[in-house]
């Protein structure tokens, strides 16, 4: 199931949500491969939906 990570703190999440950049760490044991993504579903509507609940 879910969970935070040990040692999360909240004043730390944001500082990550505050940064410009976010690095997404995906370790599937695969090899050395790195990509880059972008998205564009961070519209004002959906940060404000999202950031009315914690999961």
């Amino acid at each position: 199931g879910g969970g935070r990570a040990a040692g999360y703190t909240e004043a730390a999440g944001q500082a990550v949500m505050d940064a410009e950049e976010i690095l997404i760490r995906v370790v599937l044991g695969r090899g050395d491969v790195s990509a880059t993504v972008y998205t564009c579903d961070l519209s004002h509507e959906y940060v404000r939906i999202n950031a009315e609940y914690r999961s």
